[in-house]
């Protein structure tokens, strides 16, 4: 898994990928780290999934209100573990990301 990445999406549609590499070990009684820069404009994280960069891999973005979008991983602005993220869906007021699927 030398590509693998964290992709990180928010409820109002900012969203990045991250290497796993910049996600340090922690031991017992640690209390993590952080995984994205959270603000009013990006909204609370809506979801977390395990991706892989360079195997032309899809994810697919679903809202509260039905509408779909499904972007190419590779796609996806590839930014730290502590910068805030991109635009990936345009959402409605009044609807957020339920669902994101690999």
């Amino acid at each position: 898994m030398a590509n693998a990445a964290v992709l990180i999406v928010t409820k109002k549609g900012m969203g990045k990928v991250t290497t796993i590499d910049e996600f340090q070990v922690r031991g017992r009684g640690g209390k993590g780290v952080a995984g994205m820069k959270v603000t009013e404009e990006s909204g609370p994280i809506a979801d977390a999934v395990g991706v892989e960069l360079g195997q032309g891999q899809s994810v697919l973005l679903v809202t509260k209100q039905g509408m779909a979008l499904r972007i190419k991983v590779d796609d996806i602005t590839a930014r730290s573990r502590t910068a805030g993220g991109v635009k990936l869906m345009t959402v409605a007021d009044g609807d957020a990301i339920a669902n994101v699927s690999v």
